[in-house]
């Protein structure tokens, strides 16, 4: 039995968190000296400590605000948190005070001194076998590369230490993101060639983890124009991912949906809420994940559980729309953070001829997003109401539909004749699926129609396995790499590259998994589909909600995310060329006290 990696040691309490004015001899360890790691205890502890610091920014709430919201295809919904709406509007509550920008400058950086010391005493460290301190200094390489990578494509220019610093720092510069790129890189080859390919615990980076990571870098660089050849870091890329591919290591799940939920045998549709009892967290198919515990034991502080769970979920307990649905367990506690946009909901294909009339041809729609809601009581009513507010008003007893989202419009004597609610997004926003059909931000509407407080509920985190439905400490693995992405990696590095007849080839791996049984050969696409835009496209449908999206909007430039989330976010209405970068955290600036001032990014 494979281990889940957890924390060895307990996680300190740092006494400052930016680096620039703060003694970065402080570790993530507590009650050590920075010597510690050159033992062979301290060099894992501080491996182990760091893999545990990812729990700070994967998992929490801040990851929404900087990789989803904003984006073409998710938007807030109406209730506020960790400031995703500033995320999502891009007007001036987006500046250097909030929350989620020092909550993931100040966490990397430390993590980064941790790695450094490790790799800078690592090598030294005696009493421990060649093969285990190997293996320990690649993760050590891996994470480094791995938080450089977020902080370089949130912030551009940043700080590049690659060394253990020591006492207190009051001055800093930026260096330029071609520097850091290549430092990522540097890291990468070295997690590559020391890296096994297989490690007992499970959650420990693999060598194809670093290729995975490696190939996202290259395929991100390319587009810059510090690119030193974008043919050959396109082609980096391209090598990378087909080395995950061909390596045997990791096979694409047969069936999407189990990626995320248990199958039940009454919900063959599998559009109703994710079961999570017998679940795998240990798919052949997760390349690099972070791991979570329902054991709050394990845990050594009280934010480090899967919170996630509750983000993605519209409103169904106690609506005032439909009837049936108290909150429970199974379909989780709805905070409302996000919601899809009507591009995303209609990017999936989900049907083979006309929507609600013709057989599933895209599965993937109904396995990552909840769209139908089972009664829970007796003996209860819907509204008869006023079209297209209307149903039969029938009786729905437990085991019953009690509501239904659909993304097309149906008639109202269809309406008329079923029992539970129907929901569609509305008239306009059915003609144009772009921003400028939204038909706004509806509070406690009950119209028929979908709006910011109800909304289909992406459920590929929803966690029934929490010790009741209040609880908000979520167990669930996190995803951060996984084999279906790679597919998506090689494809879009072969459009770089004019590869397209390999890069539908790559789509059309991902595209047999995702088709019903019944229509395998009907999802096909050839060398002309292939173009940037398609592949933006068929990533959201692979990969949808699991943090990536603002990367990829800003991945091909500023002009390109510009006009793509203006185009089909309504709530973006201040977006700008200056917000493919985020504004530097005041904090960072305030510290550095000595020498010039830390810059901020244009525009902020």
């Amino acid at each position: 039995m494979k281990r889940i990696l957890l924390p060895l040691v307990t996680l300190g309490a740092l006494a400052a968190s930016f680096i620039g004015c703060t003694s970065l001899d402080e570790k993530l360890i507590t009650g050590v000296s920075s010597q510690y790691y050159s033992t062979p205890d301290g060099l894992n502890s501080a491996v182990v400590a760091s893999y545990a610091q990812l729990r700070s920014f994967y998992g929490r709430e801040q990851l929404l605000s900087l990789t989803e919201v904003g984006t073409d295809t998710w938007m807030a919904a109406d209730q506020s948190g960790s400031n995703n709406k500033d995320f999502d509007n891009y007007g001036g509550g987006l500046n250097s005070t909030v929350a989620p920008l020092a909550n993931t400058w100040n966490p990397a950086y430390q993590a980064i001194n941790t790695l450094n010391a490790a790799l800078d005493r690592g090598p030294n460290t005696e009493g421990i076998s060649p093969t285990v301190k190997q293996t320990l200094l690649g993760e050590a390489h891996f994470l480094r590369a791995l938080n450089y990578f977020t902080l370089v494509r949130q912030f551009g220019d940043v700080t590049l230490s690659l060394h253990e610093n020591k006492g207190v720092q009051t001055t800093a510069t930026r260096d330029s993101a071609a520097a850091v790129y290549r430092a990522i890189l540097a890291d990468c080859d070295s997690a590559v060639a020391m890296l096994p390919v297989t490690q007992a615990d499970y959650g420990r980076a693999t060598k194809g983890a670093a290729l995975t990571l490696r190939s996202k870098v290259y395929l991100t660089r390319a587009y810059q124009p510090y690119s030193p050849s974008k043919q050959a870091d396109f082609q980096h890329a391209h090598d990378d991912a087909l080395a995950v591919i061909n390596s045997g290591a990791y096979t694409l799940e047969p069936v999407y949906g189990d990626l995320w939920c248990v199958a039940r045998a009454a919900d063959p549709g599998r559009s109703g809420y994710c079961e999570n009892t017998g679940y795998n967290q240990n798919h052949k198919e997760f390349i690099f994940t972070v791991q979570f515990s329902y054991d709050l034991t394990n845990y050594d502080a009280d934010n480090e559980y899967n919170y996630l769970h509750l983000v993605f979920l519209g409103q169904y307990d106690n609506n005032g729309i439909w009837v049936g649905t108290p909150r429970d367990l199974n379909n989780g506690r709805p905070f409302r953070r996000l919601m899809p946009t009507r591009f995303e909901q209609s990017l999936f294909k989900r049907y083979v001829g006309k929507p609600g009339a013709s057989d599933i041809l895209d599965t993937r729609y109904d396995a990552s997003f909840q769209t139908v809601w089972i009664a829970t009581q007796n003996g209860v009513h819907n509204p008869t109401g006023t079209c297209p507010h209307c149903t039969s008003g029938a009786t729905i007893n437990i085991g019953d539909t009690a509501a239904v989202y659909l993304n097309y419009q149906v008639s109202d004597a269809y309406r008329q004749s079923k029992a539970y609610v129907i929901l569609t997004p509305c008239p306009t926003e059915l003609a144009d699926s772009t921003a400028t059909g939204y038909c706004g931000d509806r509070n406690n509407a009950n119209d028929g129609y979908n709006n910011w407080q109800r909304f289909p509920s992406l459920k590929k985190f929803q966690d029934n396995l929490r010790a009741n439905f209040t609880a908000q400490e979520g167990g669930k693995v996190e995803v951060v790499f996984r084999l279906g992405e790679v597919y998506l990696l090689a494809a879009e590095a072969d459009v770089g590259l004019g590869n397209t007849s390999e890069a539908a080839q790559m789509v059309n791996v991902l595209h047999q998994r995702a088709a019903s049984p019944a229509h395998k050969n009907d999802y096909n696409v050839t060398a002309a589909d292939m173009t940037l835009d398609y592949i933006m496209d068929e990533r959201e449908r692979e990969l949808a909600g699991e943090m990536d999206r603002w990367y990829d909007m800003v991945r091909p430039g500023a002009t390109y995310f510009v006009n793509r989330v203006k185009k089909f976010n309504p709530h973006a209405i201040n977006i700008a060329l200056k917000h493919a970068l985020r504004p530097i955290p005041q904090s960072q600036i305030d510290g550095v006290t000595t020498g010039p001032k830390y810059p901020q990014n244009p525009g902020y």
